[in-house]
């Protein structure tokens, strides 16, 4: 079980698509395998405008620019393709494809999708981004190996190797010192980067090796703010979400900088960086990145808040003496360890008030949301009820600060409430509401979306979770 990336400029596009369709032939259905489509700005654009879309044969592009077809700038060089008699082609209409994608996240979850123009656009590494992983919140830099007919490495490439925590808001922000404990982690998971030898992949043990990356996120922002008497989605949700994700790449740097000196050692590429060369910086030096609310400053009271002045300080120290890490935050969906540690899983809302989980030797088990009571009731609206813009909202303003993607799920009823939406004028899901959001999302800055996860109601109630809150 993996996940497989298809450019969504490739010729096998929908015979790709069709292998998760739920009346698929079972000669081309694909049961373990998870499918994830890249998606370059040029495609949104065509299908703006419902114009047709040329699809381009990887061979020919390989063999006429000498490089790999997911290197290949497609936005930059799509009227140049076109316009190339040695490119072999096929034309579709964008929207139908886009279409044909809603159709698929309605009836499966899938595809992923990788804005992956986006995700090069913020990424500070030299090299390109061209694919993700099983949950869609890894985006790094890798390069291709080659092998000969024996299968042994004539060139050894770097792959990734995921190394990955998370901190705990509602622990986070109740630390006597968010710095300290920021550093803390970055220490432990420098251990796990420094420790870690897959033997068994040599091309993720040379990234690995080389890179020393780590994706620490976060989990526990719907309880944090249900707490805090905030609604999910509100501008003061997003104003914290921006702040608290500002802190964690600040202080990550800053530990990842003193590793560096230590060490007399940065990662391989650091030049080549956009660190390096202090351009990564600019948009923090001019101080933005501040508590503005009253609401906002009163719960980040205590907490050390970087001024203009003090990223100017940690942009000459990188400059200086370099990075350590190549990578170092990432949302994962982080399900499990999340009711291990009584919060919400990552940074999405809850689904259920009190979730029913079936455990294996115990049975069944129900969750309630950390601190449910009266009191938080309110705040505690479920994903399902909830418009997934405000959920876009939240991650992007996250997004911001991650060197890395954000595992982004979408959640829908299979009959939407109209008055969530202002667009619908029936209750019924359709491919043009996912249309909508992913288009929206990407207009957002967001990087990636994970699963479309759709609710069916029991026909038989007025809404199956009306109770949730007294299901015990």
């Amino acid at each position: 079980a993996g996940v497989v990336y298809l450019s969504v400029f490739h010729p096998d596009i929908l015979a790709f698509l069709s292998t998760k369709k739920e009346n698929a032939d079972e000669k081309v259905r694909v049961k373990t395998l998870s499918l994830g489509v890249t998606v370059p700005d040029k495609f949104y654009e065509l299908a703006r405008k419902n114009e047709e879309m040329y699809l381009f044969s990887p061979y020919s592009v390989e063999k006429e620019y000498g490089k790999p077809f997911n290197y290949i700038d497609i936005t930059a060089m799509y009227d140049e393709l076109v316009a190339n008699p040695n490119i072999t082609k096929t034309k579709i209409n964008a929207r139908e494809l886009e279409t044909e994608i809603s159709k698929l996240q309605q009836e499966s979850g899938y595809p992923y999708i990788v804005n992956v123009d986006t995700a090069n656009r913020h990424n500070p590494i030299d090299g390109k981004i061209v694919m993700s992983n099983l949950c869609s919140e890894i985006l790094q830099v890798q390069t291709p190996s080659e092998l000969n007919d024996a299968q042994e490495f004539v060139k050894l490439g770097t792959d990734i190797s995921c190394n990955l925590g998370s901190t705990n808001i509602l622990n986070m922000m109740t630390s006597p010192d968010f710095g300290r404990s920021i550093k803390a982690m970055t220490r432990a998971l420098t251990f796990v980067t420094d420790s870690s030898s897959i033997e068994a992949v040599p091309s993720i043990k040379n990234g690995n090796q080389q890179a020393h990356t780590f994706g620490l996120g976060a989990m526990g922002l719907h309880s944090y703010l249900a707490k805090n008497h905030i609604e999910y989605g509100s501008p003061e949700s997003v104003e914290f979400t921006n702040i608290y994700f500002m802190l964690m790449n600040y202080w990550t740097l800053v530990e990842s900088n003193n590793i560096a000196r230590e060490r007399q050692e940065t990662f391989v590429g650091f030049e080549k960086s956009k660190y390096a060369d202090g351009s990564y910086f600019d948009k923090y030096v001019t101080g933005q990145y501040v508590p503005k609310s009253d609401r906002i400053k009163e719960l980040f009271d205590g907490h050390f808040i970087p001024q203009a002045k003090d990223w100017e300080e940690l942009r000459e120290l990188v400059k200086k003496d370099g990075l350590y890490h190549q990578n170092r935050l990432a949302v994962a969906p982080n399900g499990s360890i999340s009711y291990i540690n009584d919060c919400s899983a990552s940074i999405h809302p809850i689904t259920q008030r009190i979730e029913e989980r079936q455990e294996k030797k115990i049975g069944k088990i129900y969750y309630p949301a950390n601190g449910l009571s009266t009191d938080t009731i309110p705040f505690y609206t479920s994903a399902y009820d909830m418009d997934m813009r405000k959920v876009i909202d939240v991650y992007a303003a996250a997004t911001e600060h991650v060197d890395q993607g954000l595992s982004l799920t979408l959640f829908l009823r299979s009959e939407l409430p109209k008055e969530i939406y202002e667009w619908k004028t029936e209750n019924k899901q359709t491919t043009r509401d996912l249309s909508i959001l992913r288009n929206y999302a990407f207009n957002k800055g967001i990087k990636s979306i994970y699963y479309i996860r759709t609710y069916t109601d029991d026909g038989e109630e007025v809404g199956s979770n009306q109770c949730e809150s007294c299901v015990i």
